[in-house]
């Protein structure tokens, strides 16, 4: 009799030690890494979004993009915060912008690839 109560409590601490560890892990996978902006790098939380312009019809794979800022760095930077091309690390002034690819994809988020500033990518002649 003595046998069965200690498993049966060490069967209890045990399911109360996996419901924990299955709770934190829920936890975990809930918290979100915010977005940061590319220009300035400042952190993007729920309802803040990127300030951009997408070119051609949305059902294509490839689109051009124009980014302009965030609500941190555009129309007007806050103090403290400094627009700089992720490509050619300087500074990008306040009439000036990041040319990007967006990428559609079928499953899963969309996918942005910055190719310069007004700077260091100029449009193709054509």
């Amino acid at each position: 009799m003595g046998v069965s109560v200690c498993v049966i409590i060490a069967l209890i601490f045990w399911y109360i030690k996996y419901n924990q560890k299955q709770s934190e892990k829920k936890k975990r996978s809930k918290m979100v890494q915010p977005v940061k902006c590319p220009l300035c790098q400042s952190s993007l939380y729920v309802g803040e979004n990127l300030i951009s312009k997408v070119y051609r019809p949305m059902n294509v794979p490839d689109q051009l993009m124009v980014v302009q800022g965030c609500p941190h760095c555009y129309p007007k930077c806050e103090p403290g915060v400094q627009r700089i091309c992720p490509v050619c690390h300087k500074s990008v002034a306040q009439n000036q912008n990041l040319t990007a690819r967006l990428f559609n994809k079928s499953l899963g988020k969309k996918h942005v690839h910055i190719l310069g500033c007004s700077n260091c990518h100029k449009a193709r002649s054509e």
